[in-house]
């Protein structure tokens, strides 16, 4: 079976023939004998379509992180999540479009890089009355919270805009 994303068999040169056949991505039809992609070679032209856009897809999340609303968001979620403290983080699926596999592994070689890391959010009461208890969101680290409680955040601050140079008139 060919996949799209494969060159048919028949214009390959020899020479790639034989190195497909030789790592077991071509194989021979049991039926008439003519040369086919094997189920490995549809696996590997799979993978290799998952990194692709994988690939474009952490380039799209490191642009929206790199961009006036991700330089001025705390919090990120990867969707859009419900909760008293939903509005605390901004989810990057409203910007980039991918599936949520795909931007937690994007947000994953982030923090491989350096430059994302996850954290906890809990509620803390601040005071209970009769009006009802006062809830602040606090940090807490990643092992105190459960997956619905976690949320990413840059591990660079974003530097602060340049004024620009003050003019002295005094010295006319």
């Amino acid at each position: 079976m060919t996949n799209p994303t494969q060159t048919p068999i028949s214009e390959l040169t020899l020479a790639q023939v034989i190195s497909l056949t030789q790592v077991g991505l071509i194989g021979l039809n049991p039926i008439d004998g003519s040369p086919v992609y094997t189920s490995k070679a549809d696996k590997a032209a799979k993978a290799g379509a998952t990194k692709a856009r994988r690939q474009g897809v952490l380039s799209e999340v490191t642009e929206f992180f790199a961009s006036p609303v991700g330089q001025s968001t705390k919090f990120f979620s990867i969707k859009p999540t419900s909760g008293m403290f939903a509005a605390c983080a901004r989810a990057i699926n409203a910007n980039v479009e991918a599936s949520r596999e795909d931007i937690l592994w994007s947000l994953k070689q982030l923090e491989k890089q350096g430059l994302a890391r996850q954290v906890g959010i809990k509620a803390k009461v601040i005071s209970d009355d009769q009006r009802g208890a006062y809830k602040v969101p606090v940090v807490v680290d990643v092992s105190e919270v459960n997956n619905f409680q976690r949320r990413w955040v840059h591990t660079i601050e974003a530097s602060p805009a340049e004024d620009a140079p003050v003019q002295d008139d005094s010295a006319e």
